[in-house]
C-alpha cells in the first residue's frame, strides 16, 4: 500500500439521455498457479466511464485440468457477475446491453459458443455451462482479447513494470491531483 495513497479510481462520463451504459469485462486465470494445492487463480474486472466498478482475484475453488478448464470455470464466474451488474443497472432505471467481456483465450470462446459435446470437455462440471445459457440470450458477449492487452492479466499473475502500470491505468486507477 505504500507508496499509492495517492491514488484512486478516476471516472469520466455519465449515461446519456437514452439511460444506456457501456460495461465492459476482462477474464483471465493463471492455470496452476499455486504450485502446493494445483489450483488456479481467476481475476476479472469490469469498466465503466474508464474506471473499474467490480473486480476481484481469488484461487479457484477446484483443480482445473486444463488451461482452457481454468479460463472456463472463470468465464462462467464472471457471466454470472455480469449477469448481476445487468440486473442491478436496471433496478436503477439505466439500460445495460449485452456486456462484453474480453477473454485471452479462444478455446473457451468457442467452447461457449459450441455447445456441442466434445470429448475433451466432457469433465467440465455442467455448472459450468451457464456461461453458454448467457451467451445464447444475449446477456454476455465473449469476445477474443490480445493476450498482451488484457486488463486482468495483472490481477492473476505476476506482470511487467510496465505491463502493471499500463493495467492500472485502463483499470481507471491515477494519481489525485493531476
Amino acid at each position: 500500500m505504500r507508496g499509492t495513497s495517492d491514488y484512486g479510481l478516476c471516472y469520466q462520463g455519465r449515461p446519456g439521455l437514452d439511460r444506456v451504459l457501456d460495461i465492459h469485462g476482462f477474464v483471465d486465470a493463471d492455470w496452476v498457479g499455486d504450485l502446493d494445492q494445483r489450483r488456479s487463480t481467476r481475476g476479472y474486472v469490469f469498466n465503466l466511464f474508464g474506471g473499474a466498478v467490480n473486480w476481484m482475484s481469488k484461487k479457484q475453488s477446484v483443480v482445473a485440468l486444463s488451461t482452457t478448464e481454468a479460463e472456463y470455470i472463470t468465464a462462467t464466474h464472471v457471466s454470472k457477475e455480469a449477469f448481476w451488474l445487468q440486473r442491478l443497472c436496471s433496478s436503477m432505471g439505466l439500460v445495460q446491453e449485452a456486456i462484453r467481456i474480453d477473454c485471452d483465450s479462444q478455446s473457451v470462446i468457442f467452447l461457449a459458443n459450441n455447445p456441442t459435446c466434445h470429448s475433451e470437455t466432457k469433465h467440465i462440471d455442467v455448472q459450468h455451462h451457464f456461461l453458454r445459457d448467457m451467451i445464447e440470450e444475449k446477456k454476455v458477449l465473449l469476445a477474443k482479447a490480445d493476450t498482451l492487452n488484457n486488463t486482468a492479466d495483472a490481477l492473476t499473475k505476476s506482470v511487467s513494470s510496465e505491463k502493471f502500470y499500463w493495467c492500472r491505468e485502463t483499470m481507471g486507477i491515477s494519481e489525485l491531483g493531476k
